[in-house]
């Protein structure tokens, strides 16, 4: 008896919590890591309760694919957001947008929790400021991020050409 509480007291005091914290990529491999990216016009924004490998998925957003920037998308698309996960979520609106996405099981979501979701505005993109951050945004030329991004894709295929 005495060596199970001892053994309990133990496990008690070695055990320490564990608390998961979201990683938030820097702008390259933001782009290397995402199964697409796309320019997109999202119409449509409504509740949803969708249960995946990940999370579940609270939000659900139909999109318009303009252009695709790498991966294989087009025409209509449905994009899941709102994760279960509290320290990061991907909020999604109407409006033009670079998204960065994955797969989650059957589902596109974001990639990069928040700072996947580029907003366009009068042809300008909140774009990161440098390559070390991913805290600090600015106004950037779509022409030029879209430029920027082609050239990691290809480099990208470059490193591993059976992509």
């Amino acid at each position: 008896m005495m060596k199970n509480i001892f053994l309990f007291l133990m496990l008690v005091g070695i055990a320490t919590p564990c608390f998961a914290r979201a990683r938030y990529a820097q702008k390259k491999d933001m782009i290397r890591e995402a199964e697409c990216i796309a320019i997109v016009n999202i119409t449509k924004v409504e509740k949803a309760d969708k249960k995946e490998k990940s999370w579940t998925y609270r939000q659900k957003a139909t999109a318009t694919v303009e252009q695709c920037l790498k991966g294989a998308v087009k025409g209509d698309i449905s994009i899941y957001g709102l994760e279960t996960f509290i320290c990061a979520q991907c909020r999604y609106e109407k409006g033009r947008f670079i998204l960065f996405l994955r797969k989650d099981g059957t589902l596109w979501v974001g990639s990069n929790w928040h700072l996947g979701i580029r907003p366009i505005k009068e042809k300008k993109v909140q774009w990161f400021k440098n390559d070390k951050t991913f805290r600090e945004m600015t106004d950037a030329p779509l022409d030029n991020v879209i430029d920027e991004i082609h050239t990691v894709v290809k480099e990208q295929k470059e490193e591993t050409p059976n992509k």
